[in-house]
C-alpha cells in the first residue's frame, strides 16, 4: 500500500511539474505573440503612410523591436533553469532574431535580381521575419497552449495608444515601458546575469569561431594565417556534402552561415555538429594509428617491424591518453557507449593485440579494420567527411620510409595533444550550452538531417566568404592529414562506400522515424518545418 501511494504521489508530482512547464512556456510565447501584434500595429503605418518609408524610420522600428532582447534572454533563463527537461525553440527563435550577432534587426529582402539597399526592400525585409515568426508563436499557442490557462498580468502587452500616437518616433519609448514592467518581475533573473549565456554569440560559439578572422564593412572576411591556432583542426572540419565546385565545406562555413539563421532547430544541429566534430583529430589519430600497424604486421614490412614496434606501443599508449582526457570534457556525455565501449575500448583491445603478439592476425588486422568503419559511420551519419583509407594503406614499411612514417605519426600525435588543450578551454562554455538544451533530449532526437540544402550550398560555394575558408583551411597549418597519413580522395571504390553507407544509415534513419511513437519529442519540432526562413534568399543584413 506504501508503494502505491508512493507511486500515485510521484506520477502527481511529475503531472504538475509538467503543466506548470507548459502553463510557464505558454505565458511566454503568448506575451511574444502579443509583443508582435503591439509592434505590427506601427509596421502597418509604413503601408498607410509611404512618406514614413525611410531608411531612417525603418531602422527606428528594429531598434524598437531590440529593446526586447534582453527580455527573450529572461525568459529563457527562467524558463530552462526552472524546467530542464525541455528546449523551448520558438523561443530561442525569437532570441536569435533579436539578438543576432550583427547586433542589429536590419534585413533587406533578397530576390533573384539582387537589388540595391533601399527603404523599400528594408521594410520588405522586416515584414517577412516578421509574419513568419508571428504564424509560428500562433501555431505553437494553438497547438500546446489551447487547453492552458494564462495569467493576463503576465502576458499583457497592449498599452493605451491614442490615434496620433501610432508615429514611429513614439514605439522606442512605448517598448521600453514594456520592458521595464517585465523586467521588475524579474529581478533575481537580472541580477545573477545567468541568461547572459543565451545570447546568440554564446549559442554560436561565436568567439570560438572567429580568433583568426578579420570583418570587413561588406561582410566579407579574411583569415589571419600569421599565427597558427590549432582549433582550426575543429573549425575546418569538412563535411561530407555534394559540393558543386569540389571544394570542402567547412563547420566555418557553416558557422557564417547560422549567423543570420533564426531557425532554431538548424541552431541545435549546428551545435550538435560542432561538438562531434571536436572528435573528429582523435579519430583520425587512431584511424592513422590503426592503420600504421595493420602495414608494420605485413609480411613486406617484416624487416621493420621489431625496430619500430616499441615506439607505435609508445604513441599508443598517448592516444589512450588523448581519448580518456576528451572523455573528461563531458562532450559525449550522453554518448558515452560509443566513445567508452566502442572506440576507447575497441582501442585498447587492438593495442593489446598489438602489443602482446610478433605481429598481428589476419583476426586482428579485420578487428581494426572494424574499429575503423565504427568511426566512419559516426561521422558520415552526421555529414562529416571521414574516410577509411589513407595513402600508407597502400604502402609498405621498409628501411628507406620507416623513420619518415614514424616522424610524420608523432608530429600528428603532437598537433592533437595542443589541439586538446585548446579544447580543454573551452569545453565548459560548450557543455553549459548543450547542457541547457537538455543533453539527452539533444542527442537522442537531433539528427543532423536536411540542414544544409542544396539550394544553400550553391550559394555558399559561390560566395567569396567561402574562398577563402576554403583557401585557409587547405594551407598545411591547418591540416592533419599530411604526407603518408592523407585521406585518400577521389577514388572510386571509396566513393562508393561513401554512397553506401550514406544510403544505408538514412534508410535506417527513415525507418526509425517511421517506428516513433505519435508522443515523441519531435512533434514539437515539425511544427517549425513550414516557412523556414533562410539567410542569402529570403533576406540580407543590411549595411549602412
Amino acid at each position: 500500500m506504501k508503494n502505491f501511494l508512493l507511486f500515485i504521489f510521484i506520477l502527481y508530482l511529475i503531472t504538475s511539474l509538467s503543466y506548470q512547464q507548459i502553463n510557464l512556456q505558454c505565458s511566454y510565447v503568448c506575451y511574444f505573440l502579443n509583443f508582435f501584434n503591439h509592434n505590427e500595429r506601427f509596421l502597418l503605418e509604413f503601408e498607410k503612410k509611404k512618406d514614413y518609408i525611410t531608411i531612417e524610420n525603418i531602422m527606428t522600428y528594429g531598434k524598437a523591436l531590440q529593446t526586447h532582447g534582453k527580455v527573450i534572454m529572461i525568459f529563457l533563463d527562467d524558463l530552462i533553469n526552472k524546467h530542464r527537461t525541455m528546449c523551448p525553440l520558438i523561443l530561442i527563435t525569437i532570441n536569435m532574431y533579436f539578438n543576432n550577432v550583427s547586433e542589429t534587426l536590419n534585413m533587406i529582402a533578397q530576390n533573384d535580381n539582387g537589388g540595391k539597399n533601399d527603404a523599400e526592400k528594408l521594410l520588405k525585409g522586416y515584414k517577412i521575419i516578421h509574419f513568419t515568426v508571428k504564424e509560428k508563436l500562433e501555431m505553437q499557442l494553438n497547438k500546446y497552449c489551447c487547453n492552458i490557462p494564462i495569467d493576463d498580468y503576465m502576458v499583457s502587452c497592449k498599452p493605451p495608444i491614442s490615434e496620433n500616437e501610432y508615429a514611429i518616433t513614439n514605439l522606442i519609448n512605448i517598448n521600453n515601458d514594456l520592458k521595464d514592467s517585465v523586467l521588475t518581475k524579474f529581478n533575481l533573473s537580472e541580477d545573477r546575469n545567468s541568461y547572459e549565456i543565451f545570447h546568440p554569440k554564446n549559442i554560436l560559439f561565436y568567439d570560438l569561431m572567429t580568433p583568426q578572422i578579420i570583418y570587413n564593412k561588406n561582410n566579407t572576411i579574411k583569415i589571419d594565417n600569421s599565427q597558427h591556432i590549432e582549433l582550426n583542426l575543429l573549425r575546418f572540419t569538412p563535411l561530407k556534402l555534394p559540393f558543386s565546385n569540389r571544394t570542402s565545406l567547412t563547420i566555418q562555413d557553416v558557422f557564417e552561415y547560422m549567423k543570420y539563421n533564426f531557425y532554431s532547430l538548424d541552431v541545435i544541429k549546428y551545435i550538435k555538429m560542432v561538438i562531434i566534430a571536436s572528435f573528429r583529430p582523435i579519430a583520425i589519430l587512431i584511424r592513422n594509428f590503426l592503420t600504421l600497424i595493420n602495414v608494420a604486421s605485413s609480411e613486406n614490412s617484416n624487416s621493420v617491424t621489431s625496430w619500430i614496434k616499441n615506439n607505435l606501443i609508445g604513441m599508443g599508449h598517448i592516444i589512450i591518453k588523448y581519448i580518456k582526457k576528451f572523455d573528461t570534457l563531458g562532450l559525449f556525455n550522453h554518448n558515452k557507449s560509443f566513445l567508452k565501449y566502442k572506440i576507447l575500448n575497441g582501442f585498447i583491445k587492438a593495442l593489446n593485440n598489438y602489443t602482446n603478439n610478433k605481429k598481428l592476425s589476419e583476426i586482428d588486422i579485420e578487428y581494426n579494420n572494424k574499429l575503423i568503419e565504427v568511426l566512419s559511420n559516426f561521422f558520415i551519419k552526421n555529414k562529416l567527411y571521414f574516410t577509411t583509407n589513407i595513402v600508407l594503406t597502400n604502402e609498405n614499411i621498409n628501411e628507406n620510409n620507416v623513420d619518415k612514417i614514424k616522424n610524420q605519426l608523432e608530429k600528428i600525435i603532437q598537433k592533437v595533444g595542443i589541439y586538446m588543450n585548446d579544447l580543454q578551454k573551452w569545453s565548459n562554455h560548450i557543455n553549459l550550452i548543450k547542457d541547457k538544451c537538455n543533453s539527452m533530449w539533444f542527442y537522442n532526437n537531433i539528427k543532423i538531417n536536411n540542414f544544409i540544402t542544396s539550394k544553400v550550398l550553391d550559394s555558399i560555394c559561390r560566395s567569396e566568404t567561402h574562398s577563402v575558408i576554403y583557401n585557409a583551411s587547405t594551407n598545411d597549418n591547418n591540416k592533419i592529414e599530411i604526407g603518408f597519413y592523407e585521406d585518400v580522395q577521389d577514388v572510386e571504390d571509396d566513393y562508393n562506400y561513401y554512397w553506401k553507407i550514406i544510403t544505408e544509415i538514412n534508410s535506417k534513419e527513415l525507418k526509425d522515424d517511421h517506428n516513433k511513437s505519435e508522443n515523441d519529442i519531435n512533434d514539437s519540432l515539425k511544427d517549425q518545418s513550414n516557412n523556414k526562413l533562410l539567410c542569402m534568399f529570403h533576406y540580407l543584413p543590411y549595411n549602412e
